[in-house]
């Protein structure tokens, strides 16, 4: 591992709340032939979830500043400004284009706009689908997928038996926000979706339940089958009871395993799969994800992007390993301190990779060559 670049850049930044005060580019390891720079800094705006627009413009929500910005020239290494493109919404989380329109997350729904490229302005805004506002997980990401629209919702607690079956799962809608049934439950959090195109399947993470120890239960990536139940909050991990409700092992029997386990208290959030051209084979048959870092922890972790190896037909392939550290210094054990906060990965066109990072307001992008 080395730092991909030496770079001697320290951006002070100044930020109140969680916002780190400075970010060391420094100081982020990838792997030998990798490097990693800042394309964009979005000041007291933390950046969480991305996409594209249909003209190649990087998008991002700042959930609790209620924004959605522009990021013209990201794609090229250094955004060249930074636009708000729409203000005063409701935790603006998850982000979507599809058809040409603009689709935002919102706590308590589903937004469409009419997207303008010229002008990076989204407009004309119409109510797709209600959601359950608020919450102890109040993020709602969205992903369109075979001609249908999926979206997460945590739960509102812990563990405990949701009174509103569209929490604590993945539901799915009709493009025009219709139809509207619960596709996977028992799903504690799962901030992150993405498509397995290889296996033609939806990815999710989850986070698992606190107040369990260290090193329990763990935070999962799950492949979404209909009505699938993934065992939240009677069950965690490989069907196994959780000892806070006193269930026994037939209730867990029929829940679903994770695909992918992962550190306890990691919080996984972001998850992109391996695309484009620039990274070494073995690099793109990967799927990514970011993790936001711990709290209910004695130690911390988390802090990092890591990535897991993937065959032929999008299966798990090896185990989890280190793509970018360094957000998180060794020794640095007191809670609540870090340089950064990765939340969203996302692949661009070239095949290199973008980070958001909600508590230090940057996105970066890590590339492979010279």
């Amino acid at each position: 591992m080395d730092t991909v670049k030496r770079l001697t850049l320290i951006v002070l930044i100044g930020l109140a709340g969680c916002r780190a005060q400075q970010v060391d580019v420094a100081r982020l390891r990838v792997p030998d032939g990798f490097h990693i720079s800042v394309v964009a800094e979005t000041g007291n705006c933390g950046a969480r979830f991305m996409a594209w627009s249909p003209g190649g413009t990087l998008l991002a929500t700042c959930v609790d500043e209620g924004k959605v910005l522009a990021l013209p020239g990201a794609q090229n290494g250094s955004a060249q400004r930074v636009a708000t493109v729409l203000s005063d919404l409701d935790g603006p989380h998850g982000i979507a284009f599809h058809n040409g329109k603009l689709y935002i997350g919102e706590s308590g729904q589903v937004t469409v706009f009419d997207w303008d490229e010229a002008g990076l302005r989204a407009a004309n805004a119409r109510k797709l689908v209600d959601l359950p506002r608020g919450g102890m997980h109040s993020t709602r990401t969205v992903l369109f997928f075979n001609g249908k629209l999926y979206v997460s919702a945590g739960s509102d607690c812990n563990a405990c038996a949701e009174k509103d079956p569209r929490r604590a799962a993945v539901m799915e809608f009709n493009e025009d926000g219709s139809g509207m049934r619960v596709f996977a439950r028992g799903l504690r959090n799962s901030v992150g979706l993405a498509a397995n195109p290889k296996a033609n399947t939806i990815w999710a993470t989850d986070n698992g339940i606190d107040w369990l120890g260290d090193d329990l239960p763990p935070d999962e990536v799950n492949e979404l089958r209909a009505g699938g139940d993934y065992g939240w909050p009677y069950c965690y991990g490989d069907r196994v009871p959780n000892p806070q409700l006193g269930h026994d092992a037939a209730r867990c029997a029929g829940t679903i395993p994770p695909k992918i386990r992962l550190q306890a208290h990691s919080a996984p959030l972001g998850l992109a799969f391996g695309a484009g051209a620039m990274f070494p084979a073995a690099y793109r048959a990967s799927v990514y994800v970011a993790f936001h870092g711990s709290w209910n922890r004695s130690v911390p972790t988390g802090y990092k992007v890591i990535r897991v190896p993937l065959d032929a037909k999008g299966e798990p392939a090896g185990a989890a390993e280190d793509f970018v550290t360094g957000w998180l210094a060794p020794g640095e054990t007191r809670k609540g301190k870090w340089m950064g906060r990765p939340v969203g990965v996302l692949f661009g066109a070239d095949g290199s990779l973008f980070i958001s990072d909600d508590a230090s307001g940057h996105v970066y992008r890590v590339t492979f060559g010279k």
